[in-house]
């Protein structure tokens, strides 16, 4: 994936892309242009004009993060509420060691457990040097919010040594990331774990910003919502409804 996305960096000049921005607002004048405001690291505030904007984020990050004026109409706000935004609530795990020591025992790395915090472990090494296990947490956001990350951790490597030997314990190095606490990514509605794929798809069109914004993401995508194939196809679908206007 990540070879997907230096092709695609690659293609885009410097300074197009602007890091450390959010956008607070978006605004429509009665002749129907655009501003978006934007908030910077540094507390600097700077202001945008557009013709129609593309929102790529996650759908309920929209409705809790930016202010529209006029207001998006109350079926638009309905919609992106009840789409989760998929894995919001999950963390990851990844223990690198000096060599991919399991191998050595026959083992291919892979485990599926529901003994311990993490319920899917892959093999993640390099085809040559450092060995590394990564696995998905099985345990609930938020009981890995009552435990915290150093007791996690001391978890994540007690299974590990249950499942590959002593040698796990030689963790040269663990990372963790769980998207539950990502502001840019969950809200409080996530943190649930899902108990079925949700219905994803585009929000209804209506009202003055129905041809002023394109809502892409994967979780706009009805067919692949969730996955990577769903964020190619609602990016292609949104440069398509971009043209038209032009």
């Amino acid at each position: 994936m990540q070879s997907l996305i230096d092709a695609v960096a690659d293609t885009i000049l410097p300074g197009v892309v602007e890091l450390e921005t959010r956008v607070t607002a978006i605004r429509q004048d009665e002749a129907g242009n655009i501003t978006v405001e934007t908030a910077l690291a540094d507390g600097e505030r700077k202001k945008v004009s557009a013709r129609a904007v593309i929102l790529a984020l996650p759908p309920r990050i929209v409705v809790r993060q930016i202010e529209f004026s006029p207001s998006l109409s109350p079926n638009i706000i309905t919609d992106l509420v009840s789409k989760p935004t998929w894995m919001a609530g999950q963390a990851k795990a990844v223990a690198i060691y000096d060599r991919p020591f399991w191998r050595e025992s026959g083992l291919s790395g892979f485990a599926s457990s529901w003994v311990g915090p993490l319920q899917e472990i892959h093999d993640a090494s390099p085809e040559t040097g450092s060995g590394a296990l990564f696995g998905f947490f099985g345990m609930p956001a938020k009981t890995r919010r009552e435990l915290g990350e150093v007791k996690i951790l001391n978890l994540v490597v007690d299974q590990l040594i249950r499942l590959f030997g002593t040698s796990a314990q030689n963790v040269r190095a663990i990372l963790y990331k769980d998207w539950s606490s990502d502001s840019e990514t969950a809200v409080e509605e996530d943190l649930a774990p899902l108990r079925y794929f949700p219905s994803y798809g585009q929000p209804p069109k209506s009202g003055v910003w129905e041809k002023k914004i394109i809502f892409a993401g994967t979780e706009t995508n009805s067919q692949y919502g969730g996955h990577l194939e769903g964020a190619l196809l609602a990016a292609e679908q949104a440069v398509f409804e971009i043209a038209k206007l032009n």
